[in-house]
């Protein structure tokens, strides 16, 4: 089992707007946009620095079950790319 958590990385900066948030990674000057599932999952992030486990456990309690863990694998990797999160 992997145990690396999940951080935001200090570089972003993140304000939300009606149902999507806007991120800026002030290292690369791009700004990137979640939708709702995206923010829940930034807000997660955040607050609690989650293993993988821990984030899919949580999405599944607040989601019924409906959440694939190849889904939220594939996003978490998209927002490693992009240096939106870190994973320590």
């Amino acid at each position: 089992m992997n145990n690396e958590k999940y951080y935001i990385s200090d570089d972003c900066v993140a304000e939300k707007l009606n149902e999507e948030m806007i991120v800026l990674n002030l290292s690369t000057g791009k700004y990137h946009e979640l939708d709702a599932i995206g923010i829940v999952i930034w807000e997660k992030i955040k607050s609690s620095n989650p293993n993988l486990n821990d984030l899919i456990e949580s999405l599944r309690a607040m989601f019924n079950d409906s959440f694939s863990e190849t889904d939220v694998k594939i996003f978490l990797e998209s927002l490693l790319d992009r240096g939106i999160i870190l994973k320590k």
